[in-house]
This record gives structure tokens, sequence and C-alpha cells, in this order.
């Protein structure tokens, strides 16, 4: 992957946004479980605007194909290296 290419911009923009979370769940002052919850928020508001003009299958279809992937993504950033500890004992 590099500059220019999609799949380096996604990777690029998650990172910073993990990092972030990450980073604000470390704190303590913030409970995983919170922090996943607002980030299903943020993920559902996400998809729920990017589908304001499409019909209403095509919606269906793509929270379908949404609710296959999580689990791949969940077990990549279980092992991604990048984390700093995608091991802890508190998520």
């Amino acid at each position: 992957m590099q500059v220019g290419d999609p799949d380096f911009e996604i990777e690029k923009i998650a990172k910073a946004a993990i990092r972030g979370m990450v980073g604000a769940v470390g704190s303590e002052t913030i409970s995983p479980h919170a922090m996943i919850d607002a980030a299903l928020h943020v993920l559902a508001a996400w998809v729920a605007s990017s589908q304001t003009h499409s019909p209403a299958n095509e919606r269906d279809e793509e929270i379908e194909e949404l609710l296959e992937v999580v689990p791949s993504y969940i077990a990549y950033h279980r092992s991604a290296r990048w984390l700093p500890d995608p091991w802890r004992h508190d998520n």
C-alpha cells in the first residue's frame, strides 16, 4: 500500500482514530464498554447517513455485508502489531 491507494488512506485514518480511542480507554476515564458503545453509534450514524439516497433493498444488503465483515475486522485488530497492547485484560 502506498499514498494515493484507497486502502492506504483508509488504514491511515483508522489507525489514527483507533489510537485515540485506545488512549482514551487506557487513561481509565472511559470504560472500554462505553468506548465500544460510542464507536458503534458513530459507525451506525455514518452508515445511516451514507444510505439516505439508497433504495431499501440496497441498504439491507449493505447492512448484511457489514455484519458479515465485523468479526474479521475485530480479529485483524486483535492481531495488529501497531496497537499499543491488543492483549490488555481490560477489553
